[in-house]
């Protein structure tokens, strides 16, 4: 196995240094590392970015290839699998790590896009890649990234998406999680407060990434040629939908060279599954997938495509815009019945911690009542927002299997909501002898019966 030609290695090197004379430090490159199958991995810096180049060991004029990962502060390794898969088929391959401030919540495509152009100027430096062959490869937000990065840079040569949605970032997201949470056997009256309702809050209050971005308005103005692989059992981007919006907005754009394609028994990832739910970590690539992209890369020196499209693949379940938020869901009003609980719940054990304090011996009746209800009511309360973060965090792809219509763990919420509403009942005995303790106990309730029944911890 042998790395790239000494001449080579030189000449990118003196490139570097030549062009930090001029802009400064841009390009850091370690020596190349073969690796199985006759690939090389040369790690890379440029532009406070770090990443590694796969390449074919041997050989010149090939095309290259930058892969844009999805969602999250992914790094370089998440798709090594496809970057050495892409190389062994003669592709270079660039993968890097997301810049050190990304952030699901506020990250801008256009930032994104623009890390993804300066990958393209970096792979169309290197000896062995034709410059003029140079594109994208973008999974699942970097299918909303790549095309965006297309119309910005005339140097990318094509683009490539896999499993990429054509709908807002909002709309596909709860399109998953509603999908994920029907799959799990959730009752469709608490889809709403489980899946929907915090994305929907996150999204009025502008944590919920680049919503602004209209997808088919962007494909409209991408004249590449794009090949975009749609996952038949994809369920995180809503592949039907996409497929014939991506045909509908390129066709309106003018756009003449598109491949879309759908590849059968695969999930988002592109891993083979029989139902896209596979809790277990699939590592094998669906079938055809690998060499329809490598193909349809390598095909382009003969010339661009014809517009072609399959059908788009079946999708049960339609997405939905995002509903507007309601007076009661805003901030405000969410914020101030929070603060109404927690002090109402953390008063009880205050006020019995300076009675101690002062060792007065005064025992109210209900004391245990209504001990038991401010418990209940902070472990309901934080319990509820725990569970909701993992849920919003995870896209709902972990919950679990329902029980009784409900996730186990919701479930247990439900039962200590009814605690408080119970143990409050008894609590209020003896309240005449312990006013403000009992008091504010009792209006931290009050606060909490609306909250419950909005969140669902009351529904049936």
């Amino acid at each position: 196995m042998r790395s790239l030609p000494k001449t080579g290695e030189h000449f990118v090197l003196l490139k570097s240094k030549l062009a930090g004379l001029v802009a400064g430090p841009l390009l850091a490159m370690a020596p190349p590392v073969a690796a199985a199958d006759d690939i090389t991995n040369t790690d890379v810096s440029y532009q406070n970015l770090h990443g590694t180049i796969v390449a074919p060991a041997n050989g010149t004029g090939h095309p290259g290839m930058v892969l844009l990962a999805g969602a999250g502060a992914r790094g370089r390794d998440a798709y090594r699998p496809e970057a050495e898969a892409f190389a062994r088929a003669g592709i270079v391959v660039l993968i890097y790590d997301k810049r050190s401030d990304y952030s699901r919540a506020t990250s801008s495509f256009t930032t994104l896009a623009d890390d993804a152009i300066a990958g393209v100027e970096l792979l169309r430096t290197r000896p062995d890649v034709t410059p003029s062959r140079v594109g994208l490869w973008g999974h699942s937000q970097g299918g909303w990234v790549a095309p965006l990065a297309a119309t910005k840079s005339a140097d990318i040569a094509f683009v490539v998406t896999a499993s990429a949605s054509a709908l807002p970032a909002d709309r596909t997201q709860l399109w998953s999680d509603r999908t994920y949470l029907a799959h799990a056997g959730i009752s469709g009256a608490l889809v709403g407060p489980i899946g929907l309702n915090a994305s929907r809050m996150l999204v009025a209050a502008g944590l919920f990434g680049d919503t602004a971005y209209e997808p088919t308005a962007v494909l409209q103005r991408v004249r590449q040629p794009l090949l975009g692989v749609f996952a038949d059992h994809d369920r995180s981007t809503a592949p039907g939908e996409s497929l014939a919006l991506f045909r509908e907005s390129l066709d309106r754009g003018g756009n003449q060279h598109y491949t879309l394609r759908v590849v059968k028994d695969a999930n988002h990832n592109m891993r083979r599954s029989a139902d896209g739910f596979n809790k277990a970590a699939a590592t094998e690539f669906a079938p055809g997938f690998v060499d329809l992209v490598t193909t349809w890369v390598n095909g382009l020196a003969a010339g661009p495509p014809s517009a072609s499209a399959d059908p788009p693949p079946a999708q049960p379940l339609a997405s939905s815009p995002t509903e507007p938020l309601a007076w009661y869901e805003g901030l405000v009003v969410q914020l101030g019945l929070f603060a109404v609980m927690l002090v109402g719940f953390l008063a009880y054990p205050v006020c019995a911690a300076v009675r101690r304090l002062r060792r007065t011996t005064h025992r109210p009746p209900g004391r245990w009542p209504a001990r038991l209800t401010a418990l209940a009511g902070l472990i309901a309360v934080f319990g509820t927002f725990g569970y909701l973060f993992s849920v919003v965090s995870t896209g709902a792809v972990d919950v679990d299997t329902a029980v009784l219509g409900r996730p186990p763990t919701w479930l247990l919420l439900q039962l200590v909501a009814v605690g408080v509403v119970v143990g409050a009942g008894f609590a209020v005995r003896g309240w005449r002898h312990a006013r403000v303790q009992r008091g504010l106990l009792l209006a931290g309730v009050a606060a909490f019966l609306p909250w419950a029944v909005y969140w669902g911890l009351f529904t049936v």
